[in-house]
């Protein structure tokens, strides 16, 4: 059932649920599930939505970005309403024990980044690509996550249309930020049009193709 509905940024909510036995669903931090919310205006539509954060025993938090009627509409979903969840799909999940660690999320995208922050330790570098400040979400609880795991991470924010904008994670600005990427495992997850570019250059500054792991957000 939804146990809570929280605006985390002007179009972008969270939504909390709450159930028995969850773990026994074997969800990853870095998956997704396909979801049906059993209340008005939302019966017919299942949807894919990231966990935004890692799955616990008894809650589940997925977080969407307004693009439709269905996603602007959930920031209404009463608590209490029912929830059929389908899953857990994706294979957007730290892979072995890689002592060095690049994440890069993309507008959106953050939202299985930040479930992997909780889940990951080491050497971990994540690299946070927003249009503008108020498109940042959960800001608070992954600078929570940098203190305690010891984590490094760096918000770049601007408008492709600006000439810092157009510099942020290019080649020569990745390798600034990550001297060492061409020694880490990257993932990579974001609009598709946005994780497109950001790929390439990743592998122009020097990322193995076997190292990139990269998950793309279409609605």
């Amino acid at each position: 059932r939804v146990a809570e509905v929280v605006e985390e940024a002007p179009g972008v909510t969270s939504v909390r649920i709450s159930g028995r036995r969850l773990d026994r669903l074997g969800a990853r931090p870095g998956q997704f599930f396909i979801w049906r919310f059993l209340a008005r205006g939302h019966w017919w539509s299942a949807h894919p939505f990231s966990l935004s954060a890692a799955p616990g025993a008894s809650s589940l938090r997925l977080t969407a970005k307004a693009s439709g009627d269905h996603t602007a509409r959930m920031a209404t979903l009463p608590v209490g309403t029912r929830v059929v969840a389908e899953g857990p799909f994706g294979d957007f999940t730290a892979r072995g024990r890689h002592e060095k660690v690049l994440l890069v999320a993309g507008g959106i995208g953050i939202t299985p980044v930040r479930a992997l922050l909780e889940e990951l330790r080491g050497d971990v570098v994540a690299l946070y690509r927003a249009l503008s400040e108020r498109d940042l979400v959960f800001v608070g609880e992954i600078d929570a996550l940098a203190r305690r795991h010891g984590h490094r991470v760096a918000y770049l924010v601007g408008d492709h249309a600006s000439a810092e904008g157009q510099r942020l994670l290019t080649p020569e600005h990745l390798r600034e930020l990550v001297p060492d990427i061409a020694e880490r495992e990257v993932y990579l997850c974001g609009p598709p049009a946005m994780t497109d570019v950001i790929a390439r250059q990743l592998r122009r500054a020097g990322v193995r193709r076997r190292r990139l792991h990269v998950e793309r957000f279409a609605l």
